[in-house]
């Protein structure tokens, strides 16, 4: 090799800055170009933009130190204060893929720690939460910067650098509690050195460490502290020592991570949930997981002692949490598990920077002298730029391949640079309600949201906005009574019609609920747009033609952004049921349930009620195709219930509703002359609800004139089904007279 060539080897590939200069700079320039303008719809992305924005206490464990950091971080970053947030969840993300390139960079050489930490940094889940206002990207900063203090104890035994990462993990815990998954591995990785120590030695190492942990993790006295001043938003006021120690441990949710897994015996969801982990890692990391494969052999092969902590990284936050959790596998339970898998990603990024450099066979530029020696003895520097040696280089297209493949599966839904759609549906739903009323919302995204455009931007101060989920607890009636004197609050989540009525009739100025609210069974409500007004027999306003629709040009596939667009679709079909019994609906409604149809395919009433429509004209082709598709929905709906996991009453809901869209559609194929479609359409009915009198009804109808006997008997089961069904009656009664 020349001399010169020499030298710019050296300098590309000897130090790992120039590589990590460029890693940062790419990863930036493409993180901050997808950066959301405002307010992401992602979990309790509003909720945590109120708390930074107020220093409040938010839903346990408080996490204080994501709240005061990134309260410090808006006093300095640019843009309106969601994006602040953001563009500080994209810079704890860039920081965290640097605390990863270095120290792959000194065990595994430059260019495999750049190959794989460059995949990371395309990872969907990776920059997803880099980009929403949440604590997620901190907690993958700190979980790489322990990692880093871990491996450093492969070079030196230090004090000081243990007493160093017990703050750092108890300052994590104040972040996000999940970190302590990492525990095990990082106590395994030090054990060594702690292990050869005198026992005085080790007992003071430990006692210090237990004193340098508690000093990180006494940051959450931050809680009873501010709550004591009675903040605008107080989660359980954790101002008592009681209260303060159920919300650090998260106490009113067990040892599970949602309230949702406790309707499944443990580990029950497990393998479903292992199942979508591997879906993930397939795609994020692709071809590359052969390299992370091959890493993690080598490893046992090369260092069997860092290769078993690793693998302690892998396995307790990765598939012992994921038993923990046993979470139920579909979109909305999936979203919430999604940033827990970013854990055990660092593991495989780690196997798959071990891999690279495995198979890269060069001799280990930029990496640690103890690492360079355990390579294998085939390794040859001459291999890198020799015109007759392929491998290095078929490794570096295959990383290069990895890294275009997963750019091309996540980059066009991690483009978020568009993305409006929170922020435009909570100023949709205020523009549906009159001044000085009262708005019930329930779920996270919706709920939150409301939050974030009346405290943030001073969006309509006159509402008064009730969280259904929240109005049983004493502390949110506490919270509420000091900001919302006014307001006369009652139990709208686990309380019945009653407490709905005397909320209503205490509150004057109008009661209105967002239509994710789960309102009492009968309560009358009238149509308003996004919104229903309660107790109201007016019938609906049309208030769509002030609706902003920008965020259907969004590219963004994500669960809460969907659930948003669902909350249109779910508006224009509730206007068109209303519309629909009351002599039928106009061209104008029909166009606007084929935007609902765009909204949200899974809906399965669009079509449903343009069956109605078309039938109402006549035009029993139109009718039937539009029945069928709504059939066709309720039957991939509970096929997903069924992967899903879903609870029995759920399925039993979707086949009862599914058996009347093939009710309708055996009636639109009898119009148009298809008796045996007809006919299995409706067995179809009562494959799907054999308590459905109707369909029996229908099939005597179908036979009327052909098979005497069969009439008789499917009006008899009809009525059996229904003694009150007068039709039935009256056409029996004929038969008899026959």
């Amino acid at each position: 090799m020349e001399p010169g060539e020499q030298g710019i080897k050296k300098w590309l590939f000897d130090s790992p800055f120039p590589a990590g200069a460029l890693l940062f700079v790419s990863a930036c320039l493409v993180w901050l170009y997808c950066l959301p303008p405002g307010l992401a719809p992602y979990r309790d992305a509003g909720e945590m933009a109120c708390d930074v924005y107020t220093l409040g206490i938010a839903h346990q464990p408080g996490y204080p130190l994501y709240i005061l950091s990134a309260k410090l971080a808006s006093l300095l970053l640019p843009g309106n204060f969601a994006y602040k947030l953001n563009l500080f969840s994209a810079l704890a993300g860039l920081a965290a893929l640097l605390s990863l390139y270095f120290p792959l960079a000194a065990r595994f050489g430059v260019l495999p720690a750049f190959a794989a930490v460059l995949l990371f940094s395309l990872n969907f889940t990776m920059q997803t939460v880099s980009s929403v206002s949440e604590m997620y990207a901190l907690n993958i900063l700190l979980a790489a910067v322990l990692l880093w203090l871990a491996l450093s104890f492969e070079d030196v035994w230090s004090r000081r650098r243990l007493w160093l990462g017990a703050y750092l993990l108890g300052l994590a815990m104040t972040n996000r509690m999940d970190i302590v998954l990492m525990a095990p591995a990082l106590a395994l990785a030090v054990w060594p050195g702690l292990k050869t120590s005198p026992f005085p030695a080790a007992v003071k190492t430990v006692s210090g460490a237990a004193l340098f942990w508690l000093a990180g993790f006494s940051l959450y006295l931050y809680l009873p502290i501010r709550s004591g001043t009675f903040p605008l938003f107080d989660w359980s006021h954790p101002a008592d020592l009681g209260t303060f120690l159920s919300v650090i441990t998260r106490k009113s949710y067990g040892s599970t991570l949602d309230l949702i897994s406790r309707n499944y015996a443990a580990g029950e969801l497990f393998w479903p949930n292992m199942k979508h982990y591997a879906l993930h890692l397939v795609r994020n990391f692709n071809f590359a997981l052969g390299f992370a494969l091959a890493g993690l052999l080598s490893e046992f092969y090369q260092n069997r002692r860092r290769a078993l902590w690793m693998l302690a990284f892998f396995i307790v936050p990765g598939p012992v949490f994921l038993y923990m959790a046993n979470m139920p596998p579909n979109p909305h339970a999936l979203a919430i598990v999604e940033p827990y898998y970013l854990l055990p990603d660092i593991a495989v990024l780690f196997w798959i920077a071990a891999g690279l450099a495995y198979f890269w066979r060069d001799e280990g530029l930029g990496m640690r002298d103890e690492d360079r020696k355990n390579l294998p003895t085939s390794f040859s520097s001459s291999l890198i730029f020799h015109p007759s040696s392929l491998r290095p280089w078929a490794v570096a297209a295959a990383a290069a391949a990895c890294v275009v493949l997963a750019a091309a599966r996540n980059l066009p839904y991690s483009n978020r640079r568009t993305l409006f759609a929170a922020e435009d549906w909570a100023a949709d739903a205020m523009k549906s309600v009159p001044p000085g009323t009262s708005l019930a919302a329930k779920k996270d995204v919706q709920l939150f949201t409301l939050w974030y455009l009346q405290t943030v931007r001073g969006l309509r101060p006159d509402l008064k906005i009730v969280a259904q989920g929240l109005s049983g607890s004493p502390w949110y009636r506490n919270s509420m009574g000091l900001s919302r004197p006014e307001l006369k609050l009652f139990n709208l989540n686990s309380g019945g019609a009653a407490e709905w009525e005397n909320f209503s009739k205490s509150n004057p100025g109008g009661f209105y609920a967002t239509l994710d609210a789960e309102l009492p069974a009968g309560l009358e409500t009238a149509q308003r747009g996004l919104v229903n007004a309660l107790y109201d027999k007016s019938g609906p306003y049309d208030l769509w033609r002030f609706y902003n629709f920008r965020w259907l040009n969004g590219k963004y596939n994500d669960f809460f952004a969907k659930d948003l667009g669902a909350a249109y679709a779910s508006g224009i079909v509730a206007r068109a049921a209303w519309l629909n019994g009351r002599g039928g609906l106009t061209g104008e409604e029909a166009g606007r349930l084929e935007l609902a149809r765009v909204m949200d395919p899974d809906n399965p009433d669009a079509p449903l009620y343009l069956g109605f429509y078309y039938a109402r004209l006549n035009d029993w082709v139109k009718a039937g195709g539009y029945f069928r598709r709504s059939a066709d929905v309720y039957e991939r709906l509970l096929g997903l219930a069924g992967e899903y996991y879903a609870l029995p009453e759920a399925k039993n809901g979707l086949r009862r509703a599914g058996a009347y869209a093939w009710l309708n559609y055996g009636v639109a194929l009898e119009k148009t002359g298809d008796t045996p479609g007809a006919e299995n359409s409706y067995r179809r009915a009562l494959a799907a609800d054999p308590g459905m009198a109707e369909a029996h009804f229908n099939m005597a109808i179908l036979y009327w004139t052909k098979d005497p006997n069969r009439v008789y008997e499917e009006l008899k089961a009809a009525l059996r089904l229904d003694p009150n069904h007068q039709r039935a009656r009256y056409y029996l009664n004929r038969t008899k007279l026959q």
